[in-house]
């Protein structure tokens, strides 16, 4: 009979993101860290996840303002939790569904790739000068990818004709040591 560890909530935060918030949920997570006992190395590693995915998050926010349901019911989200062994790092947002083909493709090539590829995209993407019209090369997705110790995990909710709530989870292992 196998036995079920229940989840710990480390970190939680639903609401706007504004830089502001990234600084005073960096510093959260700080604090917490030295109290749930979490190895420096995976701190890191899930502190790189939070800045990326709230900066991505933050990026397309300036869209939701104005729009009432989107900011109230589907706000940006940001949850930390310990279980099995595992830190599971899930993400949710606001975004336009016609942006979802781009995402999905994205990020299923990354899914794709091993360490190796991870890598080499990383050092190509930096260095071709390509950025989007967010101002990003997609690094922040690779980074994560390099990061995760398995596949991001993702999905799509869908909240109207124009907009849908992306679902982003990442999974770091607690003894991961490298």
């Amino acid at each position: 009979m196998s036995e079920t560890v229940a989840r710990q909530i480390i970190y939680s935060y639903k609401g706007p993101i504004v830089y502001e918030t990234i600084g005073n949920m960096i510093s959260s997570l700080k604090r917490r860290m030295s109290e749930f006992e979490i190895k420096l190395v995976v701190y890191k590693k899930i502190l790189l996840i939070l800045i990326e995915s709230m900066e991505n998050i933050y990026k397309y926010s300036e869209l939701f303002e104005k729009n009432s349901l989107l900011a109230d019911e589907y706000s940006p989200q940001f949850l930390l939790e310990r279980a099995d062994g595992k830190f599971y790092i899930t993400t949710s947002n606001a975004l336009l569904n016609k942006d979802i083909p781009f995402l999905e493709e994205r990020i299923n090539y990354l899914n794709n790739l091993d360490n190796e590829g991870l890598k080499e995209l990383y050092k190509t993407t930096i260095t071709n000068g390509q950025f989007t019209s967010k101002g990003g090369a997609g690094l922040g997705f690779i980074e994560m990818a390099k990061i995760a110790d398995n596949k991001i995990r993702f999905h799509f909710e869908k909240i109207d004709k124009n907009h849908s709530y992306f679902h982003l989870k990442i999974n770091i292992n607690e003894e991961n040591g490298d």
